[in-house]
C-alpha cells in the first residue's frame, strides 16, 4: 500500500528542513541557486512510502544517484528542470527505506547530504479505481483509506480537479468526473500542501477515451457547401483541421465574438455527439482532415486521398487569342471559386468577375506573355489553363527601298502593341499620329537594310519584312549632347556627326549660325533667341534633316542655392553657406542674392537681417552691417559686388543672422 504524511514540515524561511555536507576536496556550493551543484531544500518529510520526493537547487540535473537508508542507491532520477534553478524528483519505494539523511551524488562523485534525517508518514491507501477506462464526463471511483486527506486529483499531462469539484469525498472513496481535457495516463492523488505536496501515482493507468470517427460526407468536398462528420463523442471536439485552417466549435467562436472575433466560422454537434456539420471553408485545401479533442488529442477524420477539394475544370478561354488591354473569358466549372489571376511571368490579372461557370479578367496586362493562364484559390491551391495573345502583323511599308532619316509608315494590324521598331539595329519611337493600322516612324539615321523588327510593350519581339534603306550621305547628328549638358541660348552647342565633308550649313530656328567642324564634332553657335523648342536644321549639298533642341534661356533663371527652415530667433548664425558648403567662386559679379523667410511673432515687433563672412563673424564690404526689414516683408535682396565676393570666397563664405525672421529659401539669379 501507498503512505502519505499529514503535513509537510518544510519550512523554507528558516531552511529548518535543509542543511548539507559536502565530501570531497573541495566544497560544493551551498549558496542558494549558485552556479554550482547545490540543494536549496527537499521534501516532503515525512514523506509517503512509494511517494515522491523532490529536490530543488542548482544543477540538480548532474545528480547521478540518491542514496535513501535501508534501500539500494536510485538512479531512476525525473529531471523536471535543470540549471539554475533545477528540479529532480524520485519515487521512493514502498518497502524497506528507513529514516535517516539522504545523500545526493554527482557525476564526478561528490556528495551532498542532507543535514535533516528524512521520515516517513504511514497513512493514506489506494487500493484501486474503477472502471479501468472511461470517457470524460464519465465518473470513476477511486477506492483506499484515508482518501479523506487528499484534496486534488491531477490526470496525466497536469489536468488537476480540486476537492471542492468531487462527486462524494470520504475516507475509502473519492467519486471523481474524468475532466474533459484528461489523457490516458497514471492518476495522481495529492493532498495539496501549499509548497511540496505528497504525490500518489496509481499503479495503472486510466483509459481516457476519445472521439471516434465514421466517417465524412458531403455532396462535393466544394467550398461553401456543407459536410458531415459522423461517429462518437464528438461534443468533446474543440478544432476540425483542415490543410490551411482550423475550424472551432460554436461554444469557441462565440468566446472569440465577445472578444472582437465576429464572424468565426464553426461547427455545430448534434445533442447526442454522433454528428459533426460544418460550411467547408474557403481556406480548406486537400489534405488530411483530423479533429481535435479538448484534451489536444488528434482523431484522424480523413486521409489526403480521401479529402480531395472540388478546383475548377474543363476549363477553355475565349477568344482563344487575346489582345492585351481586352477582356479575355475562362470558361468552365465551379469557376466561382477562383480569387485572383496570375499570367505568366508573374504578372498580376487585375481587375476580375466570378460566375459558376465563367470568369471574366476585365482587361489583359499589357505585360502578359504567351503562356498559361493560372486561376488561384483562397486556400492556396491552383489550376491553369493556356491561351495565347494577338501579334502585330506588318503588311506594307510606304516606301521601299526608304532613305535614312525620312518618315516610313508601316501598314497592318494590331500595331497599337509596339513599343518600339528596330530598323538594322537601330530603333525608332512612333510617332504619336500612330494608329492600330498605321505605324509612323522616322527611319533612324544609322540604319541598315535587313529585317525589321517589332518590339512589344510587353517585352517580346517579332521580325517583319526585310526593308531595303539607302543609308544617309548627307551630313547627320550622330550623338546628341548628354542630359547632364546644358545647352545655353548664347553660348556654343557641340554634337557628334557623320558624313561631316557634305555639311554646308546649320539654322537654328530658320536662322543661319556660325559652325566649325572638327574631325566628327561639330560646334555651332546658339542665338541668343532660342529656348525650349528650338528647330536645328543640317543642310548638306545632297540634302537636309532637321532636329528637335530644348535651350536654356539666354536669362539665367533664379537658383535655389538653399532651402529648408532655420529660424534665426535672437542673432543665431546660419552657417549652411560657410565654410566651404557653397562654391562663392562659381558666382559672378552683379548677380543678385535673395533670402526668403518669415517674421516670427514676438512682442518686439521688429525684425532684422545680417550678413557676415565666416571668419570671426565679421562684417563684409560693399554690404550693409545690418537692415531693418519692414513688417510683412518676406525677402531680402543683395547686388553681389567683386568685394563682397571677394571677401566670402578670402573668409570662410557666408553666415546670415539677425533678428527674429524664420529663413526657408535662398537664391541666386
Amino acid at each position: 500500500m501507498i503512505k502519505i504524511n499529514k503535513l509537510l514540515t518544510l519550512i523554507l524561511s528558516c531552511l529548518m528542513l535543509i542543511g548539507f555536507s559536502a565530501c570531497g576536496e573541495d566544497d560544493l556550493s551551498t549558496n542558494q541557486y549558485s552556479g554550482g551543484v547545490s540543494l536549496n531544500v527537499f521534501g516532503p518529510s515525512p514523506v509517503v512510502r512509494g511517494g515522491t520526493l523532490r529536490f530543488l537547487g542548482s544543477n540538480l540535473d548532474q545528480i547521478k544517484e540518491v542514496i535513501i537508508p535501508g534501500i539500494d542507491p536510485i538512479t531512476a532520477i525525473d529531471v523536471r528542470q535543470a540549471g539554475v534553478p533545477s528540479e529532480i524528483l524520485v519515487q521512493i519505494p514502498k518497502d524497506g527505506p528507513e529514516e535517516g539523511l539522504v545523500t545526493l551524488v554527482t557525476a564526478s562523485g561528490e556528495k551532498i547530504i542532507t543535514k535533516t534525517e528524512l521520515t516517513y508518514e504511514e497513512t493514506i491507501e489506494i487500493s484501486g479505481f474503477s472502471p479501468a477506462s472511461a470517457m470524460p464526463g464519465e465518473v470513476i471511483t477511486i477506492e483506499g483509506d484515508y482518501l479523506n486527506l487528499i484534496h486534488e486529483i491531477i490526470f496525466s499531462e497536469d489536468v488537476a480537479v480540486p476537492e471542492t469539484e468531487f462527486i462524494s469525498h470520504g475516507r475509502y472513496k473519492i467519486e471523481v468526473a474524468v475532466p474533459e481535457k484528461a489523457r490516458t495516463g497514471q492518476i495522481i492523488l495529492s493532498d495539496g500542501e501549499e509548497t511540496l505536496p505528497n504525490w500518489i501515482y496509481s499503479e495503472e493507468e486510466l483509459t481516457v477515451g476519445t472521439p471516434t470517427v465514421e466517417g465524412i460526407t458531403a455532396v462535393r468536398f466544394k467550398a461553401g457547401e456543407t459536410l458531415t462528420i459522423t461517429g462518437t463523442y464528438l461534443n468533446l471536439v474543440d478544432y476540425v483541421k483542415f490543410v490551411g485552417i482550423k475550424i472551432p466549435s460554436a461554444a469557441l467562436a462565440a468566446s472569440a465574438a465577445e472578444e472582437g472575433g465576429a464572424g468565426t466560422p464553426f461547427f455545430s454537434v448534434n445533442a447526442e455527439g454522433t454528428s459533426l456539420t460544418l460550411v467547408q471553408p474557403v481556406e480548406a485545401a486537400s489534405g488530411t482532415v483530423e479533429l481535435i479533442a479538448r484534451s489536444g488529442v488528434e482523431v484522424p477524420v480523413a486521409t489526403e486521398e480521401g479529402f480531395q477539394v472540388v478546383v475548377p475544370t474543363e476549363l477553355s478561354v475565349a477568344p482563344t487569342s487575346v489582345k492585351a488591354g481586352a477582356s479575355l473569358t475562362i470558361n468552365g466549372k465551379d469557376m466561382d471559386l477562383v480569387t485572383s489571376v496570375i499570367f505568366p511571368a508573374d504578372v498580376e490579372g487585375g481587375e476580375i468577375t466570378v460566375e459558376a461557370t465563367k470568369l471574366v479578367v476585365t482587361a489583359v496586362p499589357e505585360a502578359a506573355v504567351d503562356g498559361d493562364v493560372t486561376l488561384k484559390m483562397a486556400n492556396g491551391m491552383s489550376v491553369t489553363v493556356p491561351y495565347t495573345l494577338v501579334k502585330p502583323v506588318v503588311t506594307a511599308y510606304s516606301a521601299n527601298p526608304v532613305n535614312a532619316g525620312a518618315s516610313l509608315v508601316l501598314t497592318g494590324t494590331d500595331l497599337d502593341l509596339v513599343s518600339s521598331v528596330s530598323i538594322g539595329g537601330e530603333a525608332a519611337t512612333p510617332d504619336a499620329s500612330s494608329t492600330p493600322t498605321a505605324l509612323v516612324i522616322s527611319v533612324p539615321m544609322d540604319s541598315k537594310t535587313g529585317a525589321v523588327t517589332l518590339n512589344l510593350r510587353n517585352g517580346t519581339s517579332g521580325e517583319s519584312p526585310e526593308l531595303t534603306v539607302n543609308e544617309a550621305v548627307f551630313c547627320y547628328i550622330t550623338e546628341m549632347p548628354g542630359e547632364d549638358v546644358e545647352s545655353k541660348a548664347g553660348t556654343v552647342c557641340e554634337v557628334k556627326i557623320a558624313n561631316a565633308d557634305k555639311l554646308t550649313g546649320v539654322e537654328v530656328d530658320g536662322t543661319s549660325v556660325q559652325y566649325i567642324v572638327n574631325g566628327d564634332i561639330l560646334f555651332f553657335n546658339i542665338p541668343q533667341s532660342a529656348g525650349t523648342s528650338s528647330k536645328v536644321k543640317l543642310i548638306s549639298s545632297n540634302g537636309e534633316y532637321e532636329y528637335d533642341f530644348s535651350f536654356a534661356p539666354a536669362v539665367d533663371p533664379e537658383t535655389t542655392i538653399w532651402i529648408g527652415s532655420f529660424d534665426i530667433g535672437n542673432w543665431d548664425g546660419m552657417q549652411y553657406l560657410a565654410w566651404g558648403a557653397y562654391d562663392w567662386y562659381s558666382v559672378k559679379p552683379n548677380q543678385v542674392l535673395t533670402f526668403y523667410f518669415t517674421e516670427n511673432e514676438w512682442e518686439g515687433g521688429y525684425w532684422q537681417i545680417s550678413l557676415r563672412h565666416g571668419t570671426n563673424w565679421g562684417n563684409i564690404p560693399d554690404c550693409p552691417v545690418q537692415t531693418d526689414l519692414d513688417a510683412g516683408a518676406t525677402s531680402y535682396s543683395i547686388i553681389l559686388t567683386s568685394g563682397i565676393l571677394d571677401d566670402l570666397v578670402t573668409n570662410g563664405g557666408l553666415v546670415i543672422t539677425g533678428r527674429e525672421i524664420t529663413l526657408s529659401k535662398i537664391t541666386i539669379k
